[in-house]
């Protein structure tokens, strides 16, 4: 098995995982619910939903936590706060438009971190 890089998965969080005897399928199902919520996500920006836009990034954000990607939990959790009128960082307030392009923008960081975890969890799977 190829360690993870810290930089891209919290190792203490993820050894919990395996503690518990998690396998590779909770990894494979977080890709494949994030695959499928980036799809919403679109949609809900075309819409221009913002509150279907922080729920959908709490609830990847939860995801990715639990898993300790931390690169897609942060943009997640900013995506939540911008969606709830916040700034990024969940302080002040955001101008609607502004958030929507804003979110838009955080999807390509996303695409690139979600594709790194992957990588390095199938180097540390051995796929």
């Amino acid at each position: 098995m190829t360690p993870l890089p810290n930089d891209i998965v919290d190792k203490a969080t993820f050894d919990q995982l395996l503690e518990m005897d998690e396998d590779a399928c909770l990894v494979e199902n977080f890709f494949q619910q994030a695959e499928g919520t980036l799809k919403e996500i679109q949609v809900s920006l075309q819409q221009r939903d913002l509150n279907a836009l922080s729920r959908q990034g709490h609830f990847l954000k939860g995801s990715a936590a639990a898993l300790g990607i931390v690169k897609v939990k942060l943009c997640f959790e900013k995506i939540q706060y911008l969606g709830q009128g916040k700034d990024e960082f969940g302080q002040g307030t955001s101008d609607p438009n502004a958030a929507l392009q804003r979110i838009a923008a955080l999807i390509s960081d996303v695409n690139r971190h979600l594709a790194e975890a992957k990588l390095a969890f199938q180097a540390f799977y051995g796929a």
